[in-house]
């Protein structure tokens, strides 16, 4: 094999690691609501096998994609932006009764989310078959299987640590607001994303988003804390 196998797996990883760094932000923020086996399970599959055929796709039909993306990407948003929206008022009304998501409202913003953190990665494809020029065919095809593994991991070690921090902290008032405020705002800029990058087409710096996903989430939760009593974190506040 002349082809350098570090050059083979320092490109691998650096094209993992640059599509993956989504699907690590999104599951940290959602690491409470995956404690499900069968959420964990739908989550980190969904992202590796995305995050696997979607490269090799644009790979395979580079020019195809290039045609078929922008007819499509619009949609794509909506549906992403859809779905994130629904969980989000759904979790907003669950916090006025004091009751948690259900399995199906969760599942239902994981397809949304696979949808808004993974469609970015049809576009390494076409990058791909620039990056692979020279490369041993059986090189190119295993460097898919090589990004979507290490996506896995990353998806999986952020599980696990936002898991073993959400156990270590106080459920005090405070820790609370600013755990479901840092959770929704990481969700809702997935959503904004979505429908500013791919529906919009609009050209926006993704902290821009996020400090817009911020204000509305604080600006949520503050009018459901100060008008509903049964909202838990400000009832015990109350109490005192």
């Amino acid at each position: 094999m002349t082809y350098p196998l570090f050059d083979f797996v320092l490109a691998s990883m650096l094209m993992g690691l640059g599509i993956g760094a989504d699907v690590a932000l999104a599951t940290l923020a959602r690491a409470d609501q995956l404690r499900s086996l069968r959420l964990a399970i739908t989550w980190v599959v969904g992202v590796s096998l995305t995050h696997t055929l979607f490269p090799m796709l644009g790979y395979l039909l580079t020019y195809f994609s290039i045609q078929l993306q922008p007819a499509v990407t619009p949609f794509v948003g909506l549906i992403a932006f859809a779905c994130i929206s629904i969980y989000l008022k759904g979790e907003f009304k669950a916090l006025t009764d004091t009751k948690s998501g259900t399995d199906d409202s969760q599942l239902l913003v994981t397809l949304g989310l696979i949808l808004a953190v993974s469609w970015d990665a049809l576009w390494s494809g076409p990058a791909k078959s620039a990056q692979v020029i020279g490369w041993p065919e059986l090189l190119v095809w295993l460097s898919f299987f090589v990004v979507g593994a290490l996506v896995s991991v990353l998806a999986i070690t952020s599980l696990k640590f936002g898991l073993r921090v959400k156990s270590s902290l106080k459920t005090s008032y405070l820790s609370q607001w600013i755990g479901y405020w840092l959770q929704y705002s990481i969700i809702s800029y997935f959503g904004l994303l979505a429908l500013f990058r791919y529906t919009f087409q609009v050209d926006i710096a993704w902290w821009h988003i996020l400090i817009i996903s911020t204000l509305i989430n604080a600006t949520i939760l503050y009018i459901v804390a100060s008008r509903n009593y049964n909202f838990e974190p400000y009832s015990r506040v109350t109490e005192r």
